[in-house]
């Protein structure tokens, strides 16, 4: 199910058509605040603006999975050859320097989110022309998409300046705040954002299915409990959203990872995608490129993020997630349709494995390389592995939630007396190549999986770039 929002995101322009620039370049929009928030459509329209970051080819398309999958063990970065994105397999080796492009967009384009969030909250703050419902909801989207690039940055670079409005000349040389400050400040706008924010229900009955709801709120503050270790909290907020009866497990695996998947009923928050066909590339359409770069070279894809075969081996016999996350050699997908294809692995694969979850058949594919295929950011299953993880540290019933996971897809209660163990297998086999593995072994001290992972590299360089033109920016060490 699609959206208005997409549509919306479309006719932004003259609210903000600037450039990937860095996020204190940004320029204003050409119209004053005073012009251009004159009634609640503009406000609508500027908030549209402010999510469009988080579709960009830099980002979600691109990071999130050269990172979150292909520094882990899951995968290998695959595609033609090593000298094919060089940046990534930088990464990928531990050998990134501070001139990463894949470190710099992560940076500059959450930094642009953050701006826009604060151009919206400042534009609609104590503004009369505004409608006191749409003021009201205008501000708590603004925070909720504050705290999520905020929480991109801290996972990425730790602790980062805290913008909390739209700048001046004069504040553009801030240091970094703390790591705990800028948790803190995420933690502050999704508490403040979830009061005012509608259940997902009320988000389908009027029709704008993909805008921020109460359930992503507190599923982001339960991820940022999770990475601070905040046990009690993240099984309080967790249950929350449990109890609240918004979401449930889609009880067909592969279901979720179709276009008829996309906001379903585990979504708790997706990152939107549509194909509008209106020419161009990049983030011209509103597609992603995910597909192209992760279907396999011999046919007709970019060849990357290639499972290793110690995630193969990693899921229990018998488990269904496997043929869904992982394709190998001769396999054949959407068998009795139209779209029926028999995958090949390329010569250059360096694992013999393709990666399933986020490739459309034929009959669905966008225009120029981008599909309309939704990021599943949050899904309900890892609610309730957080669930489970935070109470497998408390010494609370872990297993009934991760229990839950395993049924779905047929397999039996875990016979793993370890809740923690047990916690940290399912997340892997439940949301392989979903770019969560790289954060699950930092955060929870098993970098050492990783081939040239050291502790002092738990945090990306800062870019160079923004430490020019700023040099009160505390560099990482690496």
């Amino acid at each position: 199910m699609k959206n208005k929002l997409l549509i919306i995101l479309l006719s932004i322009g003259v609210v903000f058509t600037q450039s990937c620039k860095d996020y204190l370049d940004t320029p204003a929009p050409d119209l004053s605040d005073a012009v251009y928030f004159s009634n609640d459509q503009a406000a609508i329209t500027a908030l549209a603006g402010a999510y469009d970051p988080m579709a960009w080819y830099g980002d979600m398309q691109l990071d999130d999975w050269a990172i979150g999958d292909v520094v882990s063990d899951d995968a290998e970065k695959g595609g033609e050859n090593e000298g094919d994105q060089p940046d990534i397999q930088a990464l990928r080796t531990f050998t990134a320097n501070a001139e990463n492009s894949v470190i710099l967009g992560r940076w500059q384009i959450r930094y642009q989110g953050i701006n826009r969030a604060n151009k919206v909250i400042e534009g609609v703050s104590d503004n009369e022309k505004i409608s006191t419902d749409v003021r009201k909801q205008v501000i708590a989207e603004a925070k909720f998409l504050r705290a999520f690039y905020m929480f991109e940055l801290v996972k990425v670079f730790g602790g980062v300046p805290i913008v909390t409005k739209v700048l001046s000349p004069s504040e553009y040389t801030a240091p970094r705040n703390t790591e705990a400050e800028c948790w803190a400040q995420i933690e502050k706008d999704l508490k403040e954002a979830a009061a005012d924010l509608p259940k997902k229900s009320e988000r389908v009955a009027n029709n704008e299915v993909g805008r921020a709801t109460w359930g992503a709120a507190k599923a982001l503050l339960t991820k940022a409990y999770v990475f601070q270790k905040k046990w009690a909290d993240a099984d309080a907020t967790a249950t929350e959203i449990i109890n609240s009866g918004e979401y449930q497990l889609d009880p067909d695996y592969g279901h979720i990872f179709t276009l008829d998947g996309d906001n379903g009923v585990e979504s708790v928050w997706d990152i939107q995608y549509g194909d509008f066909n209106i020419g161009g590339w990049d983030r011209d359409n509103e597609g992603t490129t995910v597909c192209i770069f992760t279907r396999g070279r011999d046919n007709g894809g970019w060849g990357f993020v290639c499972p290793t075969q110690n995630l193969y081996d990693a899921f229990e016999t018998g488990d269904p997630r496997r043929e869904f996350t992982i394709i190998k050699e001769g396999d054949v997908l959407w068998a009795g349709t139209d779209d029926e294809e028999e995958f090949y692995i390329d010569a250059q694969n360096p694992t013999g494995y393709n990666s399933r979850k986020h490739i459309l058949p034929a009959s669905q594919q966008g225009q120029m390389s981008e599909d309309p295929l939704n990021w599943h950011y949050i899904r309900f299953a890892e609610v309730l592995l957080w669930q489970a993880e935070a109470r497998a540290h408390n010494g609370g019933d872990w297993q009934t939630p991760l229990n839950l996971v395993r049924a779905r897809v047929g397999l039996p209660a875990t016979t793993e007396t370890d809740g923690v163990k047990a916690v940290y297998h399912e997340r892997r086999e439940e949301l392989a190549l979903e770019a969560h593995r790289y954060w699950d072994l930092v955060r929870t001290g098993r970098g050492n999986l990783m081939n040239g992972y050291t502790d002092n590299k738990r945090f990306f360089l800062i870019p160079q770039v923004e430490i020019n033109l700023n040099p009160n920016l505390e560099q990482n060490p690496y």
